[in-house]
């Protein structure tokens, strides 16, 4: 008994009395590898007991693969929990008997939903090989001062029309596909319900959900987190840098970017948000929860998880844990480090973004988190980004302004506004980021009305017989506008639209059948493959009745309200322009290449004050006011008729084919009593000329929905087409004459002719004429 409790004692406690092997290597599923396609390993080693599998300084797994051209390539190893789903479990809770329209966030998930089971191989390793062919791979381990090497293992990877990682288009404006073609970001935000303590299936339900409808409605992007109340691996609670407890979320989040690979639809995933490290009464105390506070001194400031090392060091290990598990997705587009990153807060004076040395603190730590993952996994995309728009070049000094970060490789803003004139503004914002920040892509990464006052607007557009009954949300006018002018903006991909619940609720919205007819109008239009140059009519001085309060103004609120107090010699610079219009409440965005303009054409009327429109809250007298103009009938949009746009700089003199599309779902462009999903109208399709550079051409009658296929707003395309060629002129031919046969007459006697006397001519006289007297 003695000896077995000292060979216990030994082996337990003495590392050194275990041999570092492997146990065990098998691919784990039942598909056959194939290029751009998950290739996962499964291991299990024969090790001393680790005390944390998430830490790189006690054991690293990983795997070299050898190309069939040689190229080698290392895919980390992380540590996993398996899962049995539940397929039985009752649908989840909604809020009430009443209420069915919203899940009940505060229920109690069914403990059978997701049940941990006993994991034969903990160790995974995952890798997408880039090319078909004969592969090569070994597994390599490191504990303490051990490395042992698993066999060279052979597996062929099959073809596939996989698309690949999405990577920066050679023009610096926009993004590709591996072979190069442009890919143009259509999608939204699919952040929903959630809970950061006990997890429950709804972030996985909302984000299938989201996925699904936008792929089904022509889409291909969406932003989700990885936050405490969603996918996040670390959070109030755990200890630092173990992520045991956090293991479901990590299990529904494999599915969610799996099935978000099978439907073609690419992933931004943000990381972290500043809710994280807020200390104040108004948002919260959650920095003082959090699993690196606890490790500091007393008190210690927000600011320090940018500049602590140990904090840093924590961080890294989740960023390498993140990437491990799930950077090896081409469906993975991007990581975004922290959304809004200067939005922290602290009761602690100067800790906030803007003050001392905070900027020069948050840029030095997005190089090293970015670089960082970037060193793990060189093939994807990284950014992060700010809540105000000035941040993200506060201060003026490209060494510490955060999107010159030359880890930063795409530019993302975030602008909520119900001016009239917000269309404009958001066009300001795409130049002012193109000029800043030249080859960084642009994209409006999150929009809406504003919130002024904390008041929420939902909007239609006369269209509610379209919906279920009693539902708030018809159209969200406001996402469809932005939608289309910022396709033509000069944005690297379309702006996406934050609500989520206003347009993937389970009664709500609708709205993600906007992605279908501009989806429709963009396939096999080259324009963004050309080089072009985005134009835009004149913003008018004119501003809306419920503008947000500028301060300075400019006039019509053209410019956003953050921007007025700039150098206005540097906002001219920004100020759309290249276009006019005949009227202007007709306002025009386009992009101009030599060979075509492609654009949207929109009645400014159309927004949403002069829609049906619900503001609240209801118990706020501000947001009240807003209510003030609810219209009853379409009569409160007035049609624009007969009005013309002109595009200037036209490279190509000579004639257009002028095209014009629908913009809206479930509209009848032909007449035939049949719903369409966006398209061509025919009836409106024309032909224009461009002369000393101008193109301009007339707009069909934009009327307010009800009328098809007449609507408020409409996409074109002028497409240059060549002179026809006159037909050469044939040579006129003289007629061939038949020959004339003579008529045979019958023989006669021959009679003896008299002979023809001749007349002898009279003399003729010369008439002399008279001398002419000099």
């Amino acid at each position: 008994m003695r000896f077995l409790f000292v060979l216990w004692f030994w082996l337990v406690l003495v590392p050194s009395a275990w041999a570092l092997q492997i146990r065990e290597v098998r691919q784990v599923g039942n598909t056959t590898p194939a290029r751009f396609q998950k290739l996962e390993l499964g291991l299990s080693l024969a090790t001393a007991p680790v005390g944390n599998p998430y830490d790189p300084n006690e054991i690293t797994v990983r795997a070299e693969f050898v190309s069939p051209q040689d190229s080698v390539y290392q895919a980390l190893g992380f540590w996993y929990q398996d899962f049995k789903r539940c397929t039985t479990c009752a649908p989840f809770p909604r809020m009430s008997a009443t209420d069915t329209c919203l899940y009940c966030p505060t229920c109690p998930e069914d403990p059978k939903y997701l049940t941990p089971i006993a994991t034969r191989l903990p160790w995974r390793i995952r890798f997408a090989p880039p090319t078909a062919g004969r592969w090569r791979y070994r597994i390599v381990v490191n504990r303490n001062d051990s490395t042992i090497y698993g066999p060279v293992t052979y597996v062929t990877v099959a073809a596939s029309t996989n698309t690949g990682y999405i990577g920066k288009h050679r023009n610096g404006r926009n993004f590709a596909y591996a072979d190069g073609r442009v890919f143009f970001p259509l999608g939204m935000n699919l952040v929903n319900n959630g809970k950061a303590d006990a997890y429950t299936r709804l972030p996985y339900l909302d984000a299938r959900m989201g996925i699904a409808r936008i792929a089904n409605s022509g889409g291909n992007f969406a932003r989700v987190f990885m936050t405490p109340t969603q996918f996040g691996i670390e959070a109030a609670g755990d200890q630092a840098g173990r992520y045991d407890n956090r293991q479901n979320r990590a299990y529904d989040f494999d599915e969610v970017v799996e099935y978000a690979a099978r439907r073609r639809v690419y992933l931004q995933v943000a990381l972290m948000t500043p809710d994280e490290i807020t200390d104040t009464e108004q948002f919260g105390h959650n920095w003082r929860q959090h699993p690196y506070w606890a490790l500091l001194p007393a008190d210690t400031p927000p600011s320090r998880f940018f500049t602590d090392s140990l904090c840093r060091q924590l961080l890294r290990q989740r960023i390498r844990y993140i990437m491990s598990r799930w950077g090896y997705s081409p469906a993975w587009f991007a990581t975004e480090l922290m959304n809004e990153v200067d939005g922290y807060r602290s009761p602690v004076p100067y800790d906030n973004y803007w003050d001392i040395k905070n900027p020069l603190h948050v840029r030095h730590w997005t190089d090293e988190m970015l670089g960082y993952a970037r060193s793990l996994a060189p093939q994807h995309l990284y950014t992060t980004n700010t809540g105000y728009a000035f941040s993200s070049f506060y201060p003026r000094d490209t060494a510490v302004a955060l999107y010159t970060s030359p880890e930063v490789d795409f530019v993302q803003d975030h602008y909520y506004s119900s001016d009239l004139n917000v269309e404009h503004q958001r066009a300001f914002m795409a130049r002012r980021a193109a000029n800043l920040f030249p080859g960084k892509p642009y994209q409006l990464a999150e929009f809406a009305l504003g919130l002024e006052n904390d008041c929420w607007y939902g909007t239609s557009s006369f269209t509610a017989k379209r919906y279920p009954p009693n539902q708030l949300f018809h159209d969200l006018n406001e996402m469809h506008n932005t939608l289309w002018s910022s396709t033509f903006n000069g944005s690297g991909g379309a702006a996406m639209y934050w609500w989520a619940n206003q347009v993937f609720g389970l009664c709500q919205g609708g709205q993600y059948h906007y992605f279908r007819p501009l989806s429709t109008f963009l396939a096999d239009c080259p324009i963004f493959e050309e080089a072009n140059e985005p134009v835009a009519s004149p913003c008018p001085g004119t501003a809306g009745p419920k503008d947000v309060v500028h301060s300075p103004t400019t006039v019509g609120n053209c410019i956003p309200v953050w921007a007025v107090e700039k150098d206005d010699s540097e906002n001219s610079a920004f100020v759309p322009s290249g276009a006019s219009t005949t009227d202007a409440a007709l306002e025009v965005f386009a992009l101009r290449s030599s060979a075509r303009v492609v654009g949207w054409v929109h009645n400014r009327h159309n927004y949403w004050y002069n829609l049906p429109h619900s503001t609240g809250s209801t118990t706020s007298t501000y947001c009240a006011t807003l209510n003030d103009n609810q219209p009853a009938s379409p009569d409160s949009i007035p049609a624009l008729i007969n009005q013309q746009v002109t595009i200037l700089n036209v490279a190509r003199p000579g004639r257009y084919k002028l095209e014009f599309f629908s913009t809206y779902p479930f509209y009848d462009l032909n007449g035939d009593g049949k719903d369409e999903q966006g398209g061509v109208i025919a009836k409106f399709t024309s032909e224009a000329r461009a002369a000393d550079g101008k193109l301009t051409f007339t707009v069909p009658p934009l009327r307010p929905l009800g009328t098809p296929p007449y609507a408020p707003d409409y996409g074109f395309k002028a497409t240059w087409l060549p002179e026809p060629t006159p037909k050469p002129k044939l040579p006129v031919k003289s007629p061939v004459k038949s020959p004339v046969k003579t008529a045979q007459k019958a023989p006669t006697r021959s009679t003896p002719k008299t002979p023809i006397k001749a007349v002898p001519k009279a003399p003729v006289k010369t008439i002399r004429k008279a001398p002419i007297k000099k």
